[in-house]
């Protein structure tokens, strides 16, 4: 078993309330993507291992091959979804996730995470399904001091396309809450801090690019004096986080989602992976920061998850060493 597989069982054995999803169906949007993609091998191992016949259904733009677990389907989340299934747990996942793309396609940011949300929740409340919505970070925007808590709120400037992405979690949240104010919703929020793990495709978010450039021998390119503080979370305690919320969060309520913060920066921790391949950190300060967040702290507060019986099973840096040495094998 290698490491991946590791996380993959480590995930799927957590003392967590499994019954709720035995003999159930999960629909995941954004099935393809890599947080999805975890989150159904997680489930895959359930079936495989302890019976619990959890019925999956992935909606994607670019769908995979059917399997015996998976009904993969070719949806575009910006359209009415209609289903026949029934569906007892609807996740939302779909969304642009890196700065590249909020570059790009700051439109299309911003209608994949609001329309897609509203016509999921729609089809939650036809279905009286429970729905996650998959938030982010982002939501806090910028000039924040202190590790934040659900109920804070920071800065956002609206008047920028980069903005998009942060006000399209934002709004997305407002709907999960009018939902179930106007149609009875049951729907959860998971926060998610900055997440990393060993993804293959191509991510332009920083962490993402230090191990592209450590794992091919490079020296880390630094577009910034590398002074930022960010919550980082790994993929396999960014799908235990969410599992926790699906299951025992409570309706309405956001929960955020990472690592136990290190006091370390972005420059830290680029020097960290940096030194996994025996590379240095070096700077550019001119390059293009075209669709990078302006926000240089953003520290999570995870006593509310936590509190639910919730615990992260790396450290950043633990699990930055075990997402270098996935990739490297």
């Amino acid at each position: 078993m290698n490491l991946f597989e590791e996380d993959i069982k480590c995930v799927a054995t957590l003392n967590y309330a499994w019954n709720k999803l035995k003999n159930r169906t999960v629909l995941i949007s954004g099935g393809t993507g890599f947080i999805g993609q975890f989150i159904i091998e997680v489930i895959k191992y359930r079936n495989l291992n302890f019976g619990d016949n959890i019925k999956i259904i992935s909606l994607s733009r670019h769908p995979l091959n059917n399997t015996q677990d998976v009904i993969y389907l070719k949806q575009d989340v910006t359209e009415s979804v209609n289903l026949e299934q029934e569906i007892d747990f609807i996740l939302h996942l779909a969304s642009n996730t890196h700065p590249k793309q909020y570059a790009a396609y700051p439109v299309d940011t911003i209608i994949t995470n609001v329309s897609g949300c509203y016509n999921l929740l729609d089809l939650a409340v036809k279905k009286k399904a429970r729905f996650l919505l998959a938030s982010s970070v982002e939501i806090y925007g910028s000039r924040l001091k202190n590790a934040v808590k659900e109920e804070d709120c920071g800065y956002i400037d609206c008047n920028t396309a980069r903005a998009g992405y942060n006000e399209g979690k934002r709004v997305s949240e407002s709907l999960c809450q009018s939902f179930k104010e106007q149609h009875g919703a049951d729907c959860v929020i998971a926060r998610l801090a900055r997440i990393f793990g060993p993804d293959k495709k191509q991510d332009s978010k920083a962490i993402a690019q230090f191990f592209e450039r450590a794992i091919n021998s490079e020296d880390i390119i630094l577009k910034s004096r590398g002074l930022q503080r960010f919550s980082y979370c790994y993929v396999a305690d960014a799908v235990s986080g969410i599992l926790k919320v699906l299951l025992d969060g409570q309706n309405g309520h956001a929960y955020n989602i990472s690592e136990d913060d290190e006091g370390k920066s972005l420059k830290d921790y680029a020097s960290l992976i940096a030194g996994f391949a025996g590379r240095k950190v070096v700077f550019d300060l001119n390059a293009d920061n075209a669709g990078v967040s302006v926000a240089d702290f953003a520290i999570l507060n995870c006593d509310k998850l936590k509190s639910l019986g919730w615990q992260p099973l790396y450290s950043p840096s633990e699990a930055m060493q075990r997402t270098f040495r996935i990739l490297k094998s």
